[in-house]
């Protein structure tokens, strides 16, 4: 269950470059639109997107739930110091730090925004940030990339980044090593209290295939998913909404529980199920998150 009180069902990854892609992206109904600086950018259009999305986000109404974040180029990049002066200027919700190997590079991206916000004029602290994991070293990194700087309110998995590190061919997701390391992201996120988001689906004419991977990720603990077309995100949004009959589940379980307490009992069956107080607590999330996506 989330981490936060955001709804962060889907991540849409839109290329800073492209004009005609930013002007859509308020109307998709993504949760959260990554602004991309890094792998989407060809390197001679990187100084253009940076105009580009300074603008846009000057401009778009904010008056959405929508969370506007913006992805940086890795640390040691040349383009990197642009791109965060571009972070600030531009106003976004958060920033994603691309390629975060250990937590010493949250650490030194803190400093360095902390700088910029001084300079700036801005509430020292006030810029969010997510991590991209992207390699065996980050995974084994994850519970102290987790727990490096206060800014950190969630981390995504790059799944294509850490195939190739471990020298395997990108695929699905939910096989084999990598949902090993699926397996120890969210356990590292949920014991520092931030958001875990999953991977990518590369395929996106193969809609099967994202179902049953967001649904493992709902089932596995994630708050959400990445997608690169917006054909994805309804598809991603449905695993992450608990459904109709299982709403009417929660109802009748903390209805069960209600009447347990009135009673001065700690415990209750429902349909041949023990109720207790972590199940009831439970299910009370599984409410709340209907309620945030109504």
């Amino acid at each position: 269950m989330p981490a936060s009180v955001h709804l962060r069902r889907s991540f849409l990854y839109v290329p800073g470059s492209e004009e005609r892609k930013l002007a859509k992206a308020a109307g998709l109904g993504a949760d959260a639109v990554i602004l991309d600086l890094e792998d989407a950018v060809a390197e001679e259009r990187k100084a253009a997107a940076r105009s580009l999305i300074r603008g846009f986000l000057r401009e778009i109404p904010r008056d959405r739930p929508t969370e506007w974040l913006i992805r940086l180029s890795p640390v040691r990049s040349p383009h990197f110091a642009a791109d965060l002066a571009c972070g600030i200027e531009a106003g976004p919700d958060g920033l994603v730090v691309a390629k975060v190997d250990n937590p010493e590079v949250l650490r030194e991206v803190d400093a360095r925004l902390a700088e910029a916000e001084r300079a700036a004029g801005l509430p020292v602290g006030g810029t969010r940030l997510f991590a991209m994991i992207e390699s065996a070293r980050a995974v084994l990194n994850a519970p102290a990339i987790a727990t490096a700087t206060p800014r950190l309110a969630g981390m995504l998995l790059g799944h294509v980044d850490l195939s190739l590190d471990l020298g395997l061919t990108p695929g699905p997701a939910g096989v084999g090593i990598i949902h090993h390391a699926r397996c120890q992201l969210v356990l590292a996120a949920r014991a520092a209290g931030v958001d875990m988001v999953d991977a990518i689906v590369l395929n996106i004419k193969n809609h099967d295939e994202l179902r049953a991977e967001s649904e493992q990720a709902a089932a596995m603990g994630f708050i959400g998913k990445q997608v690169i077309h917006p054909g994805q995100i309804p598809i991603v949004h449905e695993a992450f909404t608990p459904s109709v009959d299982r709403i009417r589940r929660a109802e009748r379980v903390l209805e069960a529980w209600k009447h347990a307490q009135a009673e001065g009992r700690g415990v209750v069956a429902l349909d041949g199920e023990l109720i207790e107080l972590p199940v009831v607590a439970m299910e009370q999330r599984i409410l709340e998150r209907a309620r945030q996506t109504g």
